[in-house]
C-alpha cells in the first residue's frame, strides 16, 4: 500500500512558499524553512538546477513528535509537494513527486 498523503492541516503559505522557491536560497539553510507552520531542514536543494527542478526536506522534531519527509518539485505552473508517512524513505517520497512533476511537465504545466 502507498504510504503517502497529502498536506491536509499543513498547508503551506503564501510566504513559505515565496521562500520556497525564492531565488536567495542562503535564508534556507541559515533560517530553516517552514511549511505549514512546520520547521523543516533542507536535505538536498535542486529546485533550479535545469533537469531536476526538486528538493528534498525533512520536519523538525518537537517535543519528540514523529518527523517527514518532503519533497517539492518545480514545474513551469505548478509547485508539487509530497510529504511522507512517518518512516517512509525520502528516496519514495522523491520518487513520487517527481513522477508526478514530470508527467506536469510533459503536460506543459
Amino acid at each position: 500500500t502507498e504510504k503517502l498523503f497529502l498536506f491536509k492541516t499543513m498547508l503551506p503559505k503564501g510566504q513559505e512558499v515565496n521562500m520556497l522557491v525564492g531565488k536567495d536560497r542562503s535564508n534556507l539553510f541559515v533560517n530553516r524553512l517552514m511549511l505549514g507552520g512546520q520547521k523543516c531542514s533542507v536535505i538536498r536543494d535542486s529546485l533550479h538546477l535545469d533537469g531536476e527542478s526538486i528538493m528534498d526536506l525533512r520536519t523538525k522534531s518537537t517535543g519528540g513528535a514523529p518527523t517527514y519527509n518532503i519533497t517539492a518539485a518545480m514545474t513551469n505552473k505548478t509547485i508539487v509537494i509530497v510529504m511522507g508517512k512517518e518512516g517512509v524513505h525520502g528516496g519514495c517520497i522523491n520518487k513520487k513527486c517527481f513522477e508526478m512533476a514530470n508527467h506536469l511537465w510533459r503536460l506543459q504545466y
